[in-house]
């Protein structure tokens, strides 16, 4: 009975030890990970940009010192990551216009790889100019698809913004 005992005991510790080793390697696994993950912004836009078939004409250096993507990038992102886009009206008097975007993008293979944002888009006489005055709900709609499709795919947390979202 005793060396039955020595034995369970013994594999015990084995196991314990073998769980330990695991745990460390896992941490400095994630620790790696971390280094390695580490971009500059530019280093991070650029691969954004090339991941999503981004060009020279879909993106607009403001001189304010911040990036903008044109509607033909925000389309380009949304079809190269197939980003599903919903909206829900907020406020529709005729003096506002506020909509909800919900997206949804899948980030794997797995049935939980999706990833889900919200934002918001809004309209009124004193943040439209020109013709657009005549058509708030579809700037309203405009400006919560440019801004939910650009947080969703990682541009947003970069500076990056959408044409549609400048008032001027």
């Amino acid at each position: 009975m005793g060396r039955m005992k020595e034995e369970f005991m013994e594999m015990r510790m084995q196991e314990q030890e073998q769980l330990i080793t695991n745990q460390n390697n896992l941490k400095m696994k994630k620790v790696e990970e971390a280094v390695m993950v580490k971009e500059t912004k530019e280093e991070t836009l650029k691969r954004l940009f090339l991941a999503n078939g981004l060009v020279k004409e879909d993106v607009h250096k403001d001189p304010r010192g911040f990036v903008i993507i044109k509607r033909s990038g925000i389309d380009k992102i949304v079809s190269r990551q197939n980003i599903q886009v919903a909206y829900e009206p907020v406020t529709m008097t005729p003096e506002w216009v506020v909509l909800r975007a919900t997206a949804s993008m899948r980030t794997g293979t797995g049935e939980h790889d999706v990833r889900n944002m919200m934002s918001f888009g809004e309209a009124s006489d004193s943040n439209l100019m020109g013709g657009a005055k005549k058509f708030p709900v579809a700037m309203a709609e405009k400006r919560a698809m440019s801004r939910v499709v650009l947080k969703i795919a990682g541009f947003y947390e970069q500076g990056v913004f959408g044409q549609d979202e400048l008032a001027d």
